[in-house]
């Protein structure tokens, strides 16, 4: 097959998606169950991203990396910083293998 064909397809496919939505929403208003919906994505991708590494993060003991990620979602939940989730998870590994669950 023609490598230049192949290679003007795929620059049309990759283009089109990205210029199109200046055409569709230059003038008009986007809805705001759209904005909401949108709003939410870099949560879900964030989510996706770490949460597989986060219940792997003490091996072989799945329930401990999941105590691990409830302290860090509650510390998130009502201090909204990115720190404090950290410190509490972390510490919470630490007091696990430390006392000797683990």
């Amino acid at each position: 097959m023609n490598h230049k064909l192949i290679l003007f397809g795929s620059m049309v496919v990759t283009m089109v998606p990205r210029i199109l939505p200046f055409f569709l929403f230059d003038t008009k208003k986007i809805p705001d169950w759209v904005q909401d919906f949108l709003s939410f994505i870099p949560f879900a991708v964030l989510g996706a991203l770490i949460l597989p590494g986060g219940l792997s993060g003490l091996s072989g003991h799945p329930w401990a990396s999941s105590l691990c990620l409830l302290v860090a979602a509650l510390i998130a939940w009502f201090h909204k910083g990115i720190i404090g989730p950290i410190i509490g998870a972390v510490g919470v590994a630490v007091l696990i293998q430390v006392g000797g669950v683990l």
